[in-house]
């Protein structure tokens, strides 16, 4: 009977549970939510405002992009689907030289660590030859490798330093990969409203606040590019990476005969020049002509921003993306236009990690080459 009893106390749990079972829905995954570590905060300690509007609620868009469990049961991680760049053909400006005095691509390193000037500048004039003798002197004390280009964007003149010896990057290759992002979104390849979430997979440490956001934060293309030149943001750079690829970059960089910038496995060149480097900020200085959206918000994201090594030296506006590193590959280097009565590109390749000394090099050479020689 004691036995009867038990297997009928085991049938009706068992029905009880199926019952409550079937009653009952399943719970749907949900997204962080972004207001949860979304916000940037600015280098000057003040918040940035902006990351995305999600539209909706947010089981909405737990259906559209579910989150996937991460393997790591003892983790939070979570790993939530990229967005698919489409690709395309991309128009590349290219803006020829055409009958310039000066050609920017025909600048080469005739003679090791000598100072050679192009076009219009007349060595003999007594300012400029106080100037070059300036940074002469500046170079002569140093002993560290250094390679400057200077070129006036009317083609009249240019000053140049080693221009064609190779360095490490470091972030200033960023400057023509995010030419081509903006170009993408501009001709209608991709859209800036477009929203990806930071992961494990793209920390990057260095500079930047993204690294220190919540895995599974949103942030949108826009948001990644003005970070990735407004305070030089290696997780949003990594994060645009992995969405825009390297082919139609490549392409781009081919276009502007500078293959030496092409990109790879790594997210950075090995072998940049100081021409190729000014001849990137040649064309953006082009293309922020155009007045476009996105040109607007790249000149804006990247002039006189925060950890620039020439502002305080100058007193006209100036756009750039500067780079450095310490280490293996160490360099202290910056790309950059300077808006003066007569605009002109520069850049500074230095193989140092940006000591005092590298500082005071970098900043007194830009100020005789603007004060006496770019004028």
């Amino acid at each position: 009977m004691f036995r009867k009893a038990s297997a009928l106390l085991l049938v009706f749990a068992f029905a009880a549970c199926l019952l409550v079972s079937c009653g009952s829905e399943p719970a749907s995954p949900s997204l962080p939510s972004p207001s949860e570590g979304a916000e940037s905060v600015s280098s000057d300690g003040s918040s940035a405002g902006y990351v995305i509007d999600l539209p909706g609620e947010s089981s909405t868009v737990s259906e559209s992009v579910p989150p996937v469990e991460s393997s790591e049961t003892s983790s939070e991680v979570v790993s939530y689907p990229d967005p698919v760049f489409p690709g395309g053909q991309l128009e590349t400006p290219v803006n020829p030289e055409d009958d310039a005095p000066v050609q920017i691509y025909a600048l080469s390193q005739t003679e090791k660590d000598v100072l050679l000037t192009y076009g219009d500048i007349d060595p003999a004039d007594p300012e400029t030859a106080e100037a070059l003798q300036e940074i002469q002197s500046l170079l002569d004390g140093y002993g560290k490798r250094v390679s400057f280009c200077a070129y006036a964007l009317d083609g009249s003149r240019a000053v140049t330093y080693n221009c064609e010896e190779k360095y490490f990057s470091a972030c200033t290759v960023k400057a023509g990969f995010l030419l081509y992002c903006c170009l993408a979104i501009e001709q209608g390849l991709a859209s800036k409203d477009e929203v990806m979430y930071y992961q494990e997979k793209y920390y990057h440490k260095g500079s930047g606040k993204i690294k220190d956001s919540p895995y599974g934060t949103p942030y949108t293309l826009e948001y990644l590019i003005k970070e990735c030149l407004r305070i030089s943001d290696n997780v949003a750079y990594e994060m645009l990476s992995a969405y825009f690829g390297h082919t139609g970059y490549n392409e781009m960089i081919d276009t502007l005969g500078l293959e030496r910038l092409r990109l790879g496995s790594s997210i950075w060149s090995y072998n940049m020049t100081a021409r190729d480097l000014a001849i990137i900020w040649r064309e953006l200085y082009f293309y922020f002509q155009t007045d476009t959206d996105m040109a607007n918000l790249y000149y804006n994201s990247c002039t006189n921003t925060p950890f620039n090594y020439a502002t305080v030296y100058l007193k006209e506006k100036y756009s750039h993306k500067s780079g450095d590193n310490f280490g293996k590959n160490a360099v202290y280097n910056d790309g950059a236009i300077v808006w003066a009565d007569r605009p002109y590109v520069i850049a500074i390749l230095n193989a140092s990690e940006g000591e005092p000394e590298d500082e005071a090099l970098v900043g007194g050479i830009v100020k005789c080459i603007n004060d006496a020689l770019m004028k």
